[in-house]
């Protein structure tokens, strides 16, 4: 393994965070080595549906405005991706539906659609007959959906593969299976790291290690994160059943184009415990029974479970330490890393270059 002794910037975690900032950060004349536990993109990051969703999603304020921001960077994104590594992330930015089965849940989408529209994005209720040919599969319950038409959807697995392999070519150094043991300082700045059976001297650090970033022995104040356990299934469905997302606010049905349609996934506290279970089935497999009862005939083709870095707080956290002067933290994205990797790059150039970092992500800077 050939490794600088002193690379400009040591990247902790392999998921779409550290891949996309990996990416960002390389360039000539600047040493950039990122070091992953385990695979390249093999926790929460390819655990995910890739549902990018702003104006369907439950915040406000400044978490909904660092939601926008990073959507209207992921086009740049996938067509740069393509330009520089062939790889098509299946970027689809055609609405989320998110259909209602009672008046409850209407009533509170009805308000949504209206307070989207003040903020300027794009939102309309369709009454059930739209919905129905919208989507023939829905819940014939359904007394009609609210439509986002700007959120969409993006393939998790092959965008962090093409992050990767970016980052790369732009002379990044990615070493998957290579375990951060053990985190040393000088004063307020780490001055050597040991991964696996080397040490480096980094010029500076970048946690993006997700549900993993409290238990990097050495980094302390540890950042405020614990493990949330998702678990998913892959139904096979009929060519072109489901065309959109759909989100009722528990439950996700996300189609692929191959002719997958994810579903899920759930949020549990279960430490760090990665596995299916028979409760977290029987939830997904009620999802379906609500949001596409039809869909309980389909086959099931995959069933796995992967683990979000959540936090004790709304996060995500993108900024520096708060004592340790040459470490940057990007972690706590929970379910929406996917989403704000673009933005989180983009921040975390922006604080290693010294320069003002965007807007959007300001609120989200103490570490």
């Amino acid at each position: 393994m050939t490794v600088p002794p002193s690379p400009d910037v040591l990247v902790i975690g392999g998921g779409v965070i550290g891949c996309a900032v990996a990416r960002a950060l390389a360039r000539p004349g600047r040493s950039v080595v990122l070091a992953e536990r385990g695979a390249i993109g093999g926790e929460a990051s390819s655990a995910a549906a890739g549902v990018l969703s702003v104006a369907s999603g439950a915040d406000d304020g400044p978490r909904l405005a660092l939601r926008r921001a990073s959507l209207d960077r992921f086009p740049a994104l996938a067509a740069a991706l393509c330009d520089e590594t062939g790889a098509d992330v299946e970027l689809d930015l055609d609405g989320v539906l998110m259909p209602c089965l009672d008046e409850f849940a209407e009533a509170a989408q009805r308000g949504q659609v209206a307070r989207r529209l003040e903020d300027g994005l794009r939102a309309e209720w369709l009454d059930a007959a739209s919905l129905r040919a919208a989507e023939p599969w829905v819940n014939p319950r359904a007394r009609g959906a609210a439509f986002y038409a700007d959120d969409g959807r993006v393939a998790c697995d092959r965008l962090v593969d093409a992050l990767a392999e970016s980052a790369r070519r732009r002379g990044a150094r990615l070493l998957p299976g290579v375990e951060v043991r053990s985190v040393g300082r000088r004063g307020s700045r780490i001055d050597r790291v040991r991964l696996g059976d080397i040490t480096v001297s980094p010029g500076a650090v970048v946690l993006a290690a997700g549900a993993w970033s409290a238990r990097i022995s050495g980094i302390a104040p540890a950042p405020d994160v614990l493990p949330v356990r998702g678990q998913m299934l892959a139904l096979r469905a009929p060519a072109g059943a489901v065309r959109h997302v759909l989100f009722d606010g528990d439950g996700c049905l996300t189609p692929r184009r191959g002719g997958e349609v994810l579903v899920g996934g759930t949020v549990e506290e279960a430490g760090f415990e990665k596995a299916v279970t028979p409760t977290g089935v029987r939830r997904l497999l009620d999802d379906v029974e609500r949001i596409a009862p039809a869909a309980l005939a389909w086959p099931v083709v995959r069933a796995w479970a992967g683990l979000r870095p959540g936090t004790s707080a709304p996060g995500p956290m993108i900024g520096r330490h708060a004592e340790i002067e040459n470490l940057v933290v990007a972690t706590g994205h929970h379910r929406n890393g996917i989403l704000l990797a673009p933005v989180t790059a983009e921040t975390v150039v922006a604080l290693l270059d010294g320069v003002a970092v965007p807007r959007e992500a300001a609120p989200f800077g103490a570490a």
